[in-house]
C-alpha cells in the first residue's frame, strides 16, 4: 500500500510542475510580445498599409420587433479577425504554445461599433479574451444584446415584412487606414450572410426569410458592414384576436336591419358595434408606430366598418321614422308607393300577405257617377244595403265614387218620402259606417308606412351585405401582393 501511494503523490507532482511550466512559459511569452507592444497603433508594418479586418455576426437570438419604437433585438456573437505582425513568434521557443488568450485591454482593437444602435450602447456586452496566433493572426468573438433602430412599414400589417439592418463600421479609422472585408469559414471561403447559432430557434412572431450582409463604402471615406435582417411576420395571432372578431362584429352591425323596428334595439345595438369597433382601434394604437407614412390595412378595415356602421346608424333613424309614420302626420307620395310597395318587394324576396290593390285602381281619377230615375225599389234596396251605399274603390281615395245616401232619404224618387224616424236611423247607421271605413283606413295606411319601412330595411341589408363582401375582399386581396422578395437586395 506503500508502494501504491507514493507512485500516486510522484504523479500529482509530475502534473503540477507541468502546469507550471506551461504557466512559467506563457508567462514569459506574454512578457516578451508586450516588452515593447503599444495597443493605440495600428499593427500596420507602413503608415500607407492597410489593416484587413473581418467581420462577420453569429445570431444567437431573435429577441424581438418593437413596432412601437421602431427598434430591433438581436443577441449576436461577434466575429472579427485581423492580423497583428508584433504578436508573432515560434512555438518551438515557447514550449509549443500555438494560442494566446489576452485580455481584450491589453491588445490594439478596430474599434468595430454597431453605428444605427437605439439605445446608446455602441459596444459589446462583454470584453471577453481575444485569442492570439503564433502566426499573427487575431480573433475576438465578443458576445453583444444590440438595440439597432430599424424603419417599420405599417402599410400591409399584419401581413407586413421589414427589412432591419445592423450597420458596423470603426469609429476610429477610415477606409485609408483599415480594409474591412467579409469573414470566412475554415475552409477559407468569404461567409457573406449573418450565421445562426447551433441553439438558434424561431419566435412565435417572426419568420427570417433572408439574413446576407454586404459591405459599402460610404461618402466619408468610412467603409462599413451591413448585416439585413429581413423578416416576415406570422399573422395568425392577429387574424384570430382581432381581423376575425372585426369580421363577425361587421356581420352583426349588417343584420341590424333585419331587426324589427318594433324590438326597440336598432339604434342601441348599432352603437354597440361601433364603440366595439373603437376599442379595437385603440389596441391597434399601442401596437404600430406613430407614423404618417402609412396606413396599416387592419387600421382602412376597421375604418371601413366603422363608416359603414355610422351609415347603419343613419339609416336605421330612417328607417324608424317612416316606421312610426302615420296617415294623421304624412301623406304618401305615389312615387313612394309605386317604388317600395309595387316595384322593389318581389325583387327582395317579400311577398305581403294579402293582395295590394292594382295600382292603376290607385291612380285612377275619381269620377261622379250619373244618377238615374230610381224607383222606390231603390230606395228600400240602398236602405237595406248600407254596404253599397258606404263602399269605396280603395282606401287612398276617400272621396271617391261612393253613392250618397242622404239623396236617397231626401228622395230622388217623388213616389216616397222616408219617415223622420227612418231618417235619423240611416243617419247614425252612416255616422258608424263611416267613422269605422275611417279607422279602417287610418289602420291600413299605417301599415303600408311600416311595410315601407321594412322594404327600406331589407333594401339595406342586401345594399350592406354587397359592400361589405366586395370591401373586406378588396382591402385584403391588396395584402396578397406583398411578398417577400427573392432578393433581399432588389425590394422595394
Amino acid at each position: 500500500m506503500k508502494s501504491l501511494d507514493l507512485l500516486l503523490l510522484a504523479c500529482c507532482l509530475c502534473s503540477l510542475s507541468t502546469l507550471g511550466g506551461a504557466s512559467d512559459a506563457e508567462k514569459a511569452l506574454m512578457k516578451t510580445l508586450f516588452s515593447s507592444y503599444d495597443l493605440k497603433v495600428r499593427p500596420a508594418v507602413t503608415p500607407e498599409e492597410r489593416v484587413v479586418v473581418r467581420v462577420g455576426m453569429v445570431l444567437s437570438s431573435f429577441v424581438g420587433l418593437n413596432m412601437k419604437n421602431e427598434e430591433m433585438s438581436t443577441v449576436v456573437v461577434m466575429n472579427l479577425e485581423w492580423t497583428d505582425y508584433r504578436l508573432q513568434w515560434k512555438p518551438k521557443q515557447h514550449e509549443g504554445i500555438e494560442v494566446l488568450r489576452i485580455p481584450a485591454g491589453k491588445v490594439w482593437l478596430p474599434n468595430i461599433v454597431l453605428i444605427n444602435n437605439n439605445d446608446g450602447v455602441f459596444d459589446v456586452a462583454l470584453q471577453v479574451h481575444v485569442q492570439a496566433y503564433s502566426n499573427g493572426r487575431v480573433t475576438w468573438t465578443p458576445p453583444a444584446l444590440y438595440c439597432s433602430s430599424c424603419g417599420v412599414k405599417v402599410t400591409y400589417f399584419p401581413f407586413d415584412w421589414q427589412n432591419c439592418t445592423m450597420q458596423f463600421r470603426s469609429y476610429t479609422y477610415d477606409s485609408t487606414e483599415i480594409d474591412i472585408q467579409y469573414a470566412r469559414d475554415s475552409r477559407g471561403q468569404e461567409i457573406r450572410e449573418i450565421q445562426l447559432d447551433e441553439a438558434f430557434s424561431e419566435g412565435g412572431e417572426w419568420h427570417i426569410r433572408h439574413r446576407p450582409s454586404r459591405k459599402n463604402m460610404n461618402d466619408d471615406q468610412y467603409e462599413d458592414m451591413t448585416f439585413y435582417l429581413i423578416i416576415e411576420r406570422k399573422p395568425l395571432y392577429y387574424v384570430l384576436n382581432i381581423i376575425l372578431p372585426c369580421i363577425l362584429i361587421t356581420i352583426i352591425a349588417i343584420f341590424n336591419f333585419y331587426l324589427p323596428p318594433d324590438a326597440g334595439e336598432k339604434m342601441g345595438l348599432s352603437i354597440n358595434v361601433l364603440l366595439t369597433l373603437t376599442v379595437f382601434l385603440l389596441l391597434l394604437a399601442d401596437k404600430i408606430p406613430e407614423t404618417s407614412l402609412g396606413v396599416p390595412i387592419i387600421v382602412n378595415y376597421i375604418m371601413f366598418t366603422m363608416i359603414l356602421v355610422t351609415f347603419s346608424v343613419i339609416l336605421s333613424v330612417v328607417v324608424l321614422n317612416l316606421h312610426h309614420r302615420s296617415p294623421n302626420t304624412h301623406q304618401m307620395p305615389m312615387w313612394v308607393r309605386k317604388i317600395f310597395i309595387h316595384m322593389l318587394p318581389p325583387y327582395l324576396g317579400m311577398l305581403r300577405p294579402k293582395v295590394e290593390t292594382p295600382l292603376s285602381l290607385e291612380t285612377m281619377p275619381r269620377r261622379e257617377k250619373k244618377m238615374v230615375a230610381i224607383s222606390k225599389m231603390a230606395d228600400e234596396y240602398f236602405i237595406r244595403k248600407p254596404s253599397v251605399l258606404f263602399s269605396k274603390p280603395n282606401r287612398y281615395q276617400p272621396e271617391g265614387m261612393c253613392t250618397d245616401l242622404r239623396r236617397f232619404i231626401d228622395g230622388p224618387s217623388t213616389y216616397l218620402t222616408l219617415p223622420d224616424e227612418l231618417k235619423s236611423a240611416v243617419d247614425a247607421i252612416t255616422y258608424i259606417a263611416q267613422a269605422l271605413q275611417a279607422e279602417k283606413d287610418y289602420e291600413a295606411l299605417k301599415e303600408d308606412w311600416q311595410y315601407v319601412a321594412m322594404v327600406v330595411d331589407r333594401m339595406f341589408l342586401w345594399i350592406f351585405v354587397v359592400f361589405t363582401t366586395v370591401g373586406t375582399l378588396a382591402i385584403f386581396a391588396d395584402a396578397s401582393f406583398n411578398h417577400t422578395p427573392t432578393d433581399p437586395f432588389k425590394s422595394p
